[in-house]
């Protein structure tokens, strides 16, 4: 019997935009983030907009951070 592997979890690429969902965060309205930069401990550093409409450069740990939804125009030419 073979053994099936799990596939591997979706990374986010530095530069790339990433869609930043935590139920822990006030930040967390499932807004599109920014990544940076990689940090320690399965953390990626981000930027997002704050309440005063001013990037805010944060840390976020890196299982709350998922593709990007399709856009409504993906596939347009």
């Amino acid at each position: 019997m073979a053994r099936t592997r799990k596939p591997k979890p979706w990374q986010p690429t530095i530069g790339g935009l990433a869609h930043y969902a935590s139920r822990y965060s006030g930040l967390s309205r499932g807004c599109p983030v920014r990544v940076l930069a990689e940090a320690i401990g399965g953390r990626m550093r981000v930027e997002i907009i704050g309440h005063a409409g001013h990037p805010v450069r944060i840390t976020v740990k890196t299982s709350y951070l998922f593709p990007m939804p399709p856009s409504l125009f993906d596939g347009m030419p």
